[in-house]
């Protein structure tokens, strides 16, 4: 009898804690709607707002067509403003974004325009136009005063003054240079490419001693790559596309062993892009740059 009711007990356990486990689940996990080609992500955390940057009514990331804007979205995932920015003058197919001080920086096609975050004012602009550009694609911040911004089409990386007159220079080559990210602690740049030439992409490090960039190539061959995002642990975390008619996929490399693993995600992404991985609350939010819509989720590395 002990056994039975031992035995009862143990079924009853374990569908309890599957019951926990699926609400906790879908807790951490939702799929938010609505987007219009949704490229990148970044979170305020002064304000508690999130930004999702929209290229438009067609996947056309060059073009010059005016209607491109960018979302925002409450901490939890509900869209306050599906067309917040700009408040004036015009977006084309924006992308890549990242805030610095209390400026929100995006890269629209051949210009990177700022936005004051408290007012949607847009005070800052710089433009690439003479480089024969247009695609540029990621920014990463380096300090309050200094940015580096990937140009996917022609395989540069550049770096931004703001203040205190904007200007820019040339920094490296890198063929499809896309997602970046500048690990401060270590002065190193992170960047993946999208491959070019019928070639796929890699992920690669830039070092800057004596102030000379030194790329050093950690994967090739690896495939259509777009965002990347510096973990604990020496590990970096990074988007491939793999196809444009297949689903995407998030891999884990770890600079210690070299090896790559594949993040399970609750649900399928097409066209996984310019990510943004909330550190403080252990969330991923990720573009399904193909079907119009973010993934929000839990990660358990």
């Amino acid at each position: 009898m002990k056994k039975i009711i031992c035995c009862v007990f143990a079924v009853v356990l374990v569908a309890a804690l599957s019951t926990v486990y699926s609400h906790e689940t879908a807790r951490h996990s939702k799929v938010i709607e609505g987007f219009s080609f949704p490229e990148s992500v970044v979170i305020d955390y002064m304000s508690g707002f999130v930004f999702v940057s929209n290229l438009g009514e067609k996947l056309e990331p060059s073009a010059k067509d005016n209607d491109g804007f960018i979302s925002r979205l409450s901490a939890d995932g509900n869209i306050s403003e599906k067309k917040y920015l700009p408040k004036k003058g015009v977006l084309n197919s924006p992308k890549g974004m990242a805030i610095s001080v209390s400026t929100l920086f995006v890269a629209d096609v051949d210009r990177v325009v700022g936005f004051d975050i408290s007012t949607g004012r847009q005070n800052f602009e710089l433009d690439f136009s003479k480089e024969k550009t247009m695609y540029l694609n990621d920014i990463a911040v380096i300090d309050n005063n200094t940015l580096f911004v990937s140009a996917t089409d022609i395989g540069k990386i550049f770096k931004i003054y703001i203040d205190p007159k904007p200007r820019y220079e040339f920094v490296i080559d890198l063929i499809g240079a896309n997602g970046l990210y500048f690990d401060k602690k270590a002065q190193k740049l992170y960047a993946v490419s999208f491959g070019g030439q019928n070639a796929k992409g890699g992920l690669g490090v830039i070092s800057f001693e004596n102030n000379k960039p030194k790329y050093e190539k950690l994967t090739e061959g690896t495939g259509l790559l777009d965002g990347v995002w510096l973990l604990e642990g020496d590990k970096i975390l990074f988007s491939d596309w793999v196809a444009f008619d297949k689903p995407g996929r998030l891999v884990v490399y770890d600079l210690k062993t070299k090896n790559e693993t594949n993040l399970k995600l609750p649900a399928s992404v097409h066209g996984p892009a310019d990510f943004f991985y909330d550190e403080q609350h252990n969330q991923l939010w990720l573009p399904s740059m193909q079907e119009g819509k973010v993934l929000v989720t839990g990660v358990d590395w």
